[in-house]
């Protein structure tokens, strides 16, 4: 089994301030250049031990505000790390629902194609079949006997 990608909180500079400003977010570090300077050299530490485990997640802070609330939490590092866990489970379990999805109409249009087509069998009328040879054979004799008597 494949290990779990974790999810890393990343920020705009412009998002930067207004996520500061909630409650418990105070262990950030003050401006976005020191925390994103933090950032990189936490990617680039990653990046020497060859770990790639690890994906950014873009938090916005009316979202995750709103997720605070309805949780009850404050913006602690805990609960930011764990807003972006769930966001990043959320996109991967729908991007594998589309991908399930892709393969099952695969499958079912393969399937389609394998099985035997029903032919509709219509025996002919007797009647009609009897009628269109009975016109044909007088036709025939009518030319014959034309030819023959002259």
């Amino acid at each position: 089994m494949a290990s779990k990608v974790r999810a890393i909180p990343v920020y705009t500079a412009k998002d930067y301030p207004r996520i500061r400003q909630l409650p418990g977010a105070d262990d950030m570090p003050t401006t976005w250049e020191e925390w994103h300077t933090d950032f990189e050299a936490s990617k680039a530490e990653r990046l020497h031990r060859r770990d790639f485990t690890h994906a950014k997640v873009l938090v916005r802070p009316g979202k995750f505000k709103g997720w605070l609330d309805e949780n009850s939490f404050s913006a602690t590092e805990h609960t930011r790390q764990l807003y972006a866990q769930e966001r990043l489970d959320s996109k991967r379990a729908r991007q594998e629902g589309r991908r399930e999805l892709e393969r099952m109409l695969i499958v079912e249009r393969q399937q389609s194609y394998m099985r035997p087509r029903r032919v509709a069998y219509h025996p002919l009328n007797n009647g009609s079949f009897g009628l269109f040879h009975a016109v044909i054979a007088g036709l025939l004799f009518a030319w014959l006997a034309h030819h023959w008597l002259g």
